[in-house]
């Protein structure tokens, strides 16, 4: 009988040390990757880690880049400090953004953010919430520009939408969730021509969202890996929709 005992307190003690590392890397989990993606996006990933989004699938998304002008030139006169402070002043402003409206930031490099909209979790408006995300993000940096640093105010950007491949790509030592293709390239060209506080989108992205959108031609221009010249387009505004704004997952 105290051998059965034992025998129970011990599968006791395993299961709830097991529960105690579970509980461990879902709190880990929220505490890094959490700050990136949407709330709806974090749950999905905790409910079930090996769900086939992780494996490579082709959907409709829209891709966001921001890039920020003159930041070699400004970083080669400052302070390694005053200058990851600016930068993280910027990432942090670009971050809420894009997770307001249910979109989430797939990468940082060096002075540009990438966000996606439309996948892991396929919205229907995804091209809508990167508008709506891009505007929003550039009001808050000129906000944030009159404090003291009018760099926050030289970030353009470029939007386009369009299929993507989705997926856990890297190696067994390191992998990540990202999404790649021809989408992704030119929403990352168009934010190279954007001039600060410009946003840039594709003839498709309009398109799809018709009068909702005020644009202004920036006429064709000629895109890197494009056989022919590339028409777009100046973003200006937006007609409000207040319910397409989500609440951001805690930080």
């Amino acid at each position: 009988m105290a051998s059965n005992r034992k025998d129970e307190l011990g599968n006791l003690a395993t299961a709830f040390n097991q529960m105690g590392e579970e509980l461990l890397r879902h709190s880990l989990t929220r505490e890094s990757f959490g700050k990136y993606v949407g709330s709806d996006v974090l749950e999905m990933i905790l409910a079930d880690p090996e769900q086939m989004w992780l494996k490579g699938h082709k959907n409709k998304a829209t891709i966001l880049f921001a890039d920020m002008r003159g930041f070699t030139a400004y970083a080669e006169n400052r302070e390694p400090e005053a200058v990851v402070e600016m930068l993280n002043t910027y990432f942090e402003i670009a971050t809420r953004a894009i997770l307001n409206y249910g979109g989430y930031v797939d990468k940082f490099i060096g002075d540009a953010v990438m966000g996606v909209f439309g996948v892991p979790i396929f919205r229907k408006d995804h091209a809508e919430r990167a508008i709506r995300a891009a505007l929003e993000l550039q009001a808050q940096l000129k906000q944030a520009s009159l404090k003291g640093n009018a760099l926050l105010a030289s970030v353009g950007i470029g939007i386009h939408t369009g299929p993507v491949v989705a997926g856990n790509i890297g190696s067994q030592k390191k992998m990540e969730y990202t999404v790649i293709g021809d989408t992704v390239n030119l929403a990352s060209r168009l934010s190279s021509l954007a001039g600060a506080g410009e946003i840039l989108a594709t003839t498709a992205l309009c398109e799809t969202l018709g009068e909702c959108i005020q644009v202004v031609s920036a006429g064709r221009q000629a895109i890197r890996g494009k056989a022919d010249p590339v028409e777009i387009f100046r973003v200006t505004a937006i007609q409000p929709r207040d319910h397409v704004k989500v609440e951001p997952s805690p930080a």
